[in-house]
């Protein structure tokens, strides 16, 4: 009997600690590759971007925590062939990027109605224009 007790002792004491120290340590470097993650494929499609048009667009790469990634970007007002050549660069992008390219991804367009895209101080002159559907696209 007090062997039962002290093997039931030991046990709850190991899952108590693991719980309490090892769980965070678990989370944040979950937090952390979930970050990474999302900063390294904001670099790549700012890289692809910048590689096809020059500095005039700044994408914003989001992902939620076990959800579909989101683009924001703003794009020149009327020029469909800038923006249809922009979509497959993002395409080309998170098609390579993922284990399965066939993940959904959202893409949010900004319109920059003075034909510059570059920066965050063109979303407040902007106004949101519609979620742009595009081969991995969802609603």
């Amino acid at each position: 009997m007090g062997l039962l007790v002290t093997v039931a002792g030991s046990a709850v004491f190991f899952v108590l600690a693991f719980t309490l120290i090892g769980g965070p340590m678990v989370l944040a470097d979950w937090c952390r590759k979930h970050r990474e993650t999302v900063i390294a494929r904001q670099i790549a499609l700012t890289d692809a971007l910048d590689g096809r048009f020059g500095a005039i667009v700044a994408p914003v790469v989001t992902r939620s925590l076990f959800g579909s990634w989101e683009v924001r970007i703003a794009v020149p007002f009327l020029q469909s062939a800038v923006l249809s050549q922009m979509l497959s660069v993002i395409d080309g992008v998170f098609a390579d990027g993922e284990p399965t390219p066939s993940r959904a991804y959202r893409i949010a367009l900004t319109v920059a109605r003075d034909g510059r895209c570059a920066g965050p101080e063109h979303k407040a002159r902007g106004r949101e224009a519609h979620w742009a559907q595009a081969p991995g696209y969802t609603a």
